[in-house]
């Protein structure tokens, strides 16, 4: 196993994710990175554990803006031709027009769309995740536990 020492000794409960992006991501992926760790590391309750997160959804967004990219250069629908090759030569006698078909690429940008939203709801980047993580808030120490409470409520 490649880099299975070092990932061994990372300490997944220290806060912040590392704003450097890991080698392996492409383009778009990389310059995300920054943007986003830098966003998440605002953010008090994001732990190292959460660049897996942070992984996954710059990889996604790689893929995101890749099948766009194919998407505006190919169009959204590719035609599809029927090829006759004479059997004795190999030689194409005749390419007939048979349709269209969507352009794969708008799956693959749809899917990616969903993993972007699912982890983006993780990650705490939409409204709502952000107003959830705002409402967990720590116990306020000076609270009275519950047996103290019913000593209190019994006493009256």
């Amino acid at each position: 196993m490649i880099g299975g020492s070092n990932l061994a000794k990372v300490d997944l409960s220290r806060p912040k994710v590392p704003t450097q992006a890991p080698k392996w991501l492409d383009k778009y992926g990389k310059l995300l990175w920054p943007k986003m760790a830098n966003y998440l590391n605002k953010n008090p309750k994001v732990l190292r554990a959460d660049e897996y997160l942070l992984q996954q959804y710059c990889s996604a967004y790689d893929v995101y803006r890749r099948a766009q990219q194919s998407l505006k250069d190919d169009g959204l629908q590719q035609k599809m031709f029927k090829t006759v090759v004479n059997p004795v030569t190999g030689e194409v006698i005749n390419r007939d027009f048979a349709g269209y078909r969507k352009n794969p690429a708008y799956q693959m940008m749809s899917d990616s769309l969903s993993k972007l939203n699912s982890i983006g709801r993780e990650l705490g980047l939409s409204p709502k995740a952000r107003s959830e993580m705002i409402e967990y808030k720590a116990p306020d120490e000076k609270k009275q536990s519950i047996t103290d409470s019913m000593k209190e409520f019994f006493k009256k």
